[in-house]
């Protein structure tokens, strides 16, 4: 009995550890296209790859460029081999970024963006390397990613991201400096 209550003890404490003993409510929030475009979100669909990561399919000068959303990538960047698909050139300095076991070095760079038929001032962004990515991806037959969407993109943008549902919600506003 004395081990019972230890543990609930220990749940009450652990359990209210956290929020300083207050009540915290939690809300679930049934996201739809509807209510999201109301809010003055645009929806894209993403894409689930076989080793868990999604992409999202976004229109860069004028052609389709599919992103691995990365939420713990600091920054937005294009594959180096994609630049002149993309009508992409290299601007200003060298700069370096340290991933997973690599440094690997990046190149400033700043495109147009589209979604949905809206534009986005021109976005900076970097051109990288990221072969490496796309031969981990081609190993478990995963969708080849031209760059990735970071944190910086998405944070600026108010990004909600809906697993269940596939989507990623954006707030794109033409005027505002990308």
């Amino acid at each position: 009995m004395k081990q019972l209550s230890f543990i609930i003890l220990l749940a009450i404490t652990f359990g209210c550890a956290g929020d300083g003993g207050k009540d915290v409510a939690v809300s679930i929030v049934d996201l739809n296209d509807s209510t999201m475009l109301a809010n003055g979100y645009d929806t894209i669909e993403l894409h689930k790859m076989r080793s868990r990561h999604v992409t999202a399919t976004l229109q860069v000068n004028g052609k389709p460029c599919k992103f691995l959303v990365d939420t713990g990538g600091g920054g937005t960047l294009i594959d180096m081999s994609k630049k002149d698909k993309y009508g992409l050139e290299a601007l200003g300095k060298r700069d370096y970024a340290a991933g997973i076991g690599s440094v690997r070095t990046l190149v400033r760079t700043s495109a147009m963006l589209q979604v949905n038929g809206k534009e986005f001032k021109s976005v900076d962004l970097f051109l990288m390397d990221i072969s490496y990515l796309n031969t981990e991806f081609k190993k478990t037959k995963g969708i080849q990613a031209d760059g990735v969407l970071g944190t910086d993109f998405l944070e600026r943008h108010h990004a909600i991201i809906d697993y269940p549902h596939s989507r990623l919600y954006l707030i794109i506003n033409p005027n505002e400096d990308n």
